[in-house]
């Protein structure tokens, strides 16, 4: 197994895309530079910014020389800008983080310490802490477990953000612009596909930021039709239960009629994540399936 000595630490990248949310990113890019890892390189690739907040993300960045700041001319989407960081990353390793998310100072470095532990992986996740309405906090995805690609064929669980190597993310052409959402659950089945399992560590390092709902894509049209384009990308790979699953994950996820056929189909590991998914929606989560914190 590869060992990391403390003289030769591996340079990982972080790479964020940004678009008009200049107070977002100081918070995003405050919880990368307050790792506890190093060495780190952190690129932010403004995805075609008006002037006004482009000046401001400047400013902002300018007292950090270890960010490197990058604009786009004009916006063309977040996998444009991301994939831009990828190709512009001398990182060994890579993680991403949207802006208007942060990290927790530690979640570098369990990810360095996991991957020499856990070499046999092609990427690592971790779970997520949601600060939901009212600053509530809820943790979600904290047991670890192997991610394989048949169970990424069923939903997408791992999250929105891997840590893997850099060349492997290349490898699978980064990220998908004619998407216009779901980007990161197609990356990371094409990711599963090309280089096998992962693993989602014991932590819950990512800090999701739900109370604010500005410009989330989730909340957005682009998300039904983004699905449906995810799903045509790769359905001649799903089974008929994994096929079902996508029903029922469609209609939780864009508010349509339930389809009880569908959810039937379903092995009981699946029924069991669109029950608790369907608690979680009705507001039961606090008492079953998150561990509530204030």
């Amino acid at each position: 197994m590869l060992q990391a000595g403390p003289l030769e630490r591996p340079l990982v990248t972080i790479y964020i895309a940004t678009q008009n949310r200049p107070q977002m990113l100081k918070r995003a890019v405050l919880s990368c530079i307050s790792q506890t890892y190093s060495p780190l390189e952190v690129i932010v690739v403004d995805d075609g910014s008006e002037e006004i907040n482009a000046q401001k993300n400047q400013k902002l960045l300018a007292d950090y020389p270890q960010v490197k700041y990058i604009r786009l001319p004009q916006p063309a989407g977040a996998p444009v800008a991301r994939n831009t960081a990828i190709n512009l990353a001398q990182g060994e390793f890579i993680t991403g983080l949207d802006d208007d998310d942060e990290f927790t100072p530690e979640r570098v470095s369990e990810f360095v310490t996991h991957w020499y532990r856990y070499n046999d992986y092609g990427f690592l996740c971790t779970g997520y802490t949601v600060i939901a309405e009212n600053m509530q906090r809820f943790e979600y995805g904290a047991k670890a477990r192997t991610v394989s690609y048949s169970q990424l064929l069923y939903a997408n669980v791992v999250g929105n953000q891997v840590f893997t190597l850099t060349s492997t993310l290349r490898a699978i052409g980064g990220f998908d612009p004619s998407l216009p959402s779901c980007q990161d659950y197609d990356t990371w089945l094409r990711l599963a596909a090309a280089f096998g399992k992962g693993y989602r560590i014991n932590s819950t390092s990512y800090i999701l930021h739900q109370e604010h709902q500005s410009g989330r894509i989730s909340a957005s049209e682009k998300r039904e039709t983004g699905y449906k384009l995810l799903l045509e990308k790769h359905r001649q790979y799903m089974t008929p239960a994994q096929l079902a699953s996508h029903q029922v994950n469609f209609a939780l996820y864009n508010n349509s009629v339930f389809p009880w056929i569908a959810f039937l189909r379903l092995p009981p590991s699946q029924s069991i994540r669109v029950i608790k998914t369907l608690l979680v929606r009705k507001g039961w989560h606090r008492f079953r399936f998150g561990r509530m914190t204030r």
